[in-house]
């Protein structure tokens, strides 16, 4: 059986858990191997966070038992659309607040990758919305 996390309450935490714990462990990496590896960190740290969630997170109305397609990252369009546009946001953001910066090309590094995971979260929202539209 594979974990699956139903409550919303749940979701909030680990992402609240993640919001605080996260930062904590990359700023910890900075000061130890500095702001290259820190950037490493971020990346790993969100990765792996996203991977989680959309791999475990499951909303009303969703099968629990079978796994997600593998470009199905929310339950709902409307969800994926609101997040495809925070990873968006938060690309940009990174990319337009780097250039005053010392450590730069940590900054530019990690902003096409909210970039890839804004994309991926708009597509799985368009391919979800057409699938329900297919079936009436």
């Amino acid at each position: 059986m594979s974990l699956r996390i139903t409550s919303t309450s749940t979701k909030i935490g680990y992402v609240v858990a993640a919001y605080v714990v996260g930062p904590l462990i990359v700023l910890f990496v900075a000061l130890v191997a500095g702001p290259p590896l820190a950037a490493a960190a971020t990346v790993m740290l969100l990765l792996a966070v996203v991977g989680f969630a959309v791999r475990t997170f499951r909303g009303e109305g969703e099968p629990v038992a079978a796994p997600r397609a593998w470009w199905r990252m929310t339950a709902q369009p409307t969800s994926g659309f609101v997040f495809s546009a925070l990873f968006l946001g938060q690309a940009v953001s990174l990319a337009f607040t780097a250039a005053p910066r010392t450590d730069v090309g940590a900054f530019i590094a990690i902003a096409p990758v909210y970039a890839g995971l804004g994309a991926l979260f708009a597509y799985s929202s368009i391919r979800l919305r057409s699938v329900r539209h297919k079936r009436g």
